[in-house]
């Protein structure tokens, strides 16, 4: 989030108010003195909890101290070490409390006993040093303090592992991006069984855009080739070859010639062409066996829509086939009709097949995306640049408004998506040692489990360090989805392509299980956010009780109410269907509010905490 509202939203109940058992000898906290009792005794707020304390020395009502735990029991002993008002005014103060841990009064650690004090963290010697240690080793101190906070607040254990994680899943780097930067650095080496494994299996999880888009792209390119005459034609075909779609370096004659072919001599069952190649094949096989009349007829069922003579495209194709002639002009006009056929019946996908192949085809259309925008993509003519544009943009065209319910991010996406992460590795794991080798099957191959074995292999520098940020914010997910109390917490990024380009959806599910343990969609609430291109930070936060659902949308754009307004009877419908109802939705621009409030990061969306102590229902 990069709003104050958006920081108050997600930021309510965030702190877990400390509860006076959880107090230990030597830490330091900040207080407020609310009534002195006789011998020393007093009430004592500390953040939201009020405490009775034994304090050691005699203190004013309704004045702040920094206290020091002592041991003793019964009763919190507090030692007071100095006064709550030097917290703001000078580091005097600060640099007491520092003192009393034995530590250097600098800048940093300055810093980051004001932190503790924001946050009203109770802080002792050793979490002081382990924090003072590891946020000197990070490149983003607010990232790490926000670390710091998680697992405070969270009941995370406190080691330099899980601080890694939560460090990893607060910066503003998602999990599609470390995924990407580790195909790379694999990409860049030769790699053990474990190494292609991991990489087939990341390849297979991202959105298909990068191969559906560029796909697009060069089907676009092969139908200008196919359909156009002249330059453009022309320059569509040397745009096919210039990123290795054709390997043939010949004219488009020997190419026609070549395509002809092997469509001739692959299989007549067909089993390995798309529809519109059977059918040319068909027609092709047809008017060598001298059937002219059963090619007529496929021509016109298959191919309805025909701007020329169906005979003078047969005889042109029977010169070509048979040859009688000789001529090089007949032999031209045929290679011109086969192109016709071939234009009619199907454009890249089909043409993939005899260029070469899918694998040939898809890696042409990542060295087309990657060569957009750069200026070093040859010698491009106007015509060819106009060409390679129009592909792009065709590529990048979103998909339908009906069809972006299914095209964008489906249940069963969702499912196979979290299934693969791996994020219940380590219970899979204990299950299968647990009941041994003729017990549960074995565990299934997940990204976590892959990057452990890879970085157990010892592989070389880049790999190394891009496994373990990705497995740094699995496990960051891991432990930010955890049950509190009655309530269930599940956090998650899920990539989806919209308008050609990945995004990715950052949820936040929380709510009760039902009695068999699954997730109760009756009562819960879910948090939304996405940063767009063009409308940035996007956040909902949809709340359920008894199916009856009340959407807040928070973003900064003044117009998106009277732009999405016009969805609201869509979306009713759409939730109708499946059983749930809408009773309304808000639409809220950030820092209305709150604005006094600062900017924030991502990770006071993963703050968020749904319970308290109390059992209710969300």
């Amino acid at each position: 989030m990069e709003t104050g509202a958006l920081q108050h939203l997600f930021n309510q109940k965030t702190t877990q108010q400390i509860k006076t058992a959880e107090y230990s000898p030597g830490q330091i906290i900040n207080g407020k003195i609310l009534k002195l009792y006789p011998d020393q005794v007093a009430e004592v707020q500390i953040g939201n909890q009020k405490m009775i304390a034994q304090l050691e020395a005699p203190l004013s009502a309704n004045e702040r101290y920094w206290f020091q735990v002592q041991p003793g029991e019964g009763k919190v002993h507090l030692k007071v070490i100095g006064s709550g008002a030097e917290e703001k005014s000078q580091t005097g103060g600060l640099a007491k409390i520092l003192n009393e841990f034995s530590m250097q009064p600098t800048k940093e650690n300055i810093e980051l006993v004001r932190f503790f004090i924001k946050e009203q963290l109770p802080v002792n010697r050793e979490l002081l040093k382990q924090a003072s240690e590891w946020l000197s080793m990070v490149e983003s101190r607010s990232a790490g303090q926000d670390a710091l906070k998680m697992i405070l607040t969270r009941g995370i254990p406190l080691t330099q592992a899980t601080f890694e994680a939560l460090y990893t899943t607060t910066k503003e780097q998602s999990l599609v991006q470390l995924m990407e930067n580790l195909i790379k650095a694999l990409d860049s080496v030769e790699n053990s069984a474990a190494g292609e494994s991991l990489k087939k299996l990341m390849n297979e999880m991202l959105p298909v855009n990068k191969t559906a888009g560029s796909e697009i792209a060069l089907n676009h390119l092969a139908g200008i080739w196919l359909k156009k005459d002249g330059k453009e034609s022309l320059a569509a075909l040397e745009l096919l070859k210039h990123f290795g779609a054709i390997a043939s370096k010949g004219s488009e004659s020997i190419l026609l010639q070549q395509m002809l072919t092997k469509l001739l001599h692959t299989s007549t069952s067909g089993e390995n062409l798309p529809e519109g190649l059977r059918v040319v094949q068909n027609v092709i096989t047809n008017i060598g066996s001298g059937d002219s009349t059963a090619a007529r007829q496929l021509i016109t069922t298959f191919i309805p829509e025909i701007s020329f003579s169906v005979n003078e495209l047969v005889e042109s194709l029977e010169s070509l086939i048979y040859r009688a002639s000789g001529k090089e002009s007949e032999l031209q006009k045929g290679l011109q009709a086969f192109k016709q056929l071939l234009a009619m019946a199907g454009e890249g996908e089909s043409l993939s097949v005899l260029l070469g192949g899918k694998e040939t085809w898809q890696q042409a259309g990542e060295n087309l995306f990657k060569a957009v925008g750069q200026s070093n993509t040859g010698v491009l003519t106007d015509v060819h640049a106009r060409l390679l544009s129009d592909a792009v943009d065709k590529a990048e065209q979103p998909a339908p408004l009906e069809d972006a319910g299914t095209a964008l991010i489906a249940d069963i996406r969702i499912k196979k998506f979290l299934s693969a992460l791996g994020l219940s590795y380590e219970h899979q794991l204990g299950e299968f040692l647990k009941d041994g080798e003729t017990g549960r099957p074995q565990v299934t191959e997940t990204i976590k489990s892959l990057v452990l074995r890879l970085l157990n292999e010892n592989p070389p520098a880049a790999v190394k360090e891009a496994a373990e940020l990705l497995l740094n914010k699995l496990t960051g997910f891991q432990l930010l989805s955890q049950e509190t109390g009655p309530i269930q917490q599940l956090v998650l990024q899920i990539p989806f392509v919209i308008a050609g380009k990945t995004n990715e959806l950052t949820m936040q599910w929380s709510g009760k299980k039902t009695e068999d343990g699954k997730i109760d969609a009756d009562f819960c609430r879910v948090l939304f956010y996405l940063k767009l291109e063009n409308l940035n930070d996007l956040i909902v936060d949809m709340q359920v009780q008894n199916r009856v659902l009340s959407v807040q949308i928070f973003n900064e754009n003044p117009a998106l109410k009277k732009m999405a307004e016009q969805l609201t009877p869509v979306l009713k419908t759409k939730l109708a269907d499946i059983n749930y109802q809408l009773s309304s939705v808000h639409y809220h621009l950030p820092g209305q509010s709150q604005p006094g409030k600062n900017q924030r990061s991502l990770t006071d969306f993963y703050s968020q905490k749904e319970y308290s102590g109390v059992d209710i229902k969300i």
